[in-house]
């Protein structure tokens, strides 16, 4: 299993990120943290996160969606 951490100061670069694994064919896991090495977020190479890699919009609003949650549990970036 590739496991992969990025540091983040915006959501452009999440997906920027998450598109290397758009074809990824092995099972992957990227971590997300703060410009601190605060783990915020995490995607993994389940069937929804692949399917919605494919498409750009698709994937900036996945990202949203996992930082608004990770904001309401009280993560800072």
């Amino acid at each position: 299993m590739k496991h992969d951490t990025y540091k983040f100061q915006d959501l452009s670069e999440v997906c920027y990120h998450l598109r290397k694994y758009k074809d990824c064919t092995e099972p992957w896991q990227a971590d997300f943290c703060n410009m601190y090495g605060e783990l915020v977020a995490s995607f993994d190479s389940d069937e929804e996160t692949m399917e919605r890699l494919q498409d750009e919009d698709e994937t900036y609003a996945m990202v949203t969606e996992l930082m608004d949650i990770a904001m309401m549990m009280g993560k800072h970036w």
